[in-house]
């Protein structure tokens, strides 16, 4: 009877680890993906190209409501001296991992000064990252520009 119990708890241990919980690869990546994120969101305020381009894919593509961007772009258009960026920050962030795909979902505020006055823009995104070579690069973005009132 004892033997049969110490089996049932030595499967179900198995079952929650291989399931039900992260793995220490699973959660090192999360945060890492987390910290690219906002890695992302200080180079906007900078506009620093190295990363801004090392955080994106070659491949990389990006949605805004009905419009479709390439990486270039995307670069042109975050480095680009019409806006200032005074502050943007994320929040609300999930990691999603799927082996060498992490999809995050979130929201990201951006404040600046454009050529018409002060702004402050919110976004709700989803951002998809793919590890190559020991390396996240973000490969995919959908944002929805939330309306402010």
């Amino acid at each position: 009877m004892k033997k049969l119990l110490l089996f049932y708890v030595f499967v179900i241990s198995m079952l929650s680890i291989a399931y039900g919980q992260p793995s220490q690869t699973s959660t090192g990546d999360s945060l890492l993906i987390i910290s690219l994120e906002n890695d992302w969101a200080k180079a906007m305020i900078k506009k620093d190209q190295k990363v801004c381009s090392q955080l994106l894919a070659s491949d990389f593509f990006y949605t805004e409501n009905e419009k479709m961007y390439t990486r270039d772009e995307v670069l042109q258009s975050v480095l680009s001296t019409s806006e200032t960026i005074i502050k943007a920050y994320n929040e609300g962030m999930q990691v999603h991992l799927f082996d060498n795909t992490g999809i995050v979902t979130g929201w990201l505020t951006v404040v600046g000064k454009g050529a018409d006055g002060g702004f402050k823009r919110k976004y709700r995104f989803t951002d998809i990252w793919f590890n190559r070579n020991d390396n996240w690069q973000l490969i995919a973005a959908q944002d929805y520009l939330m309306p402010l009132n």
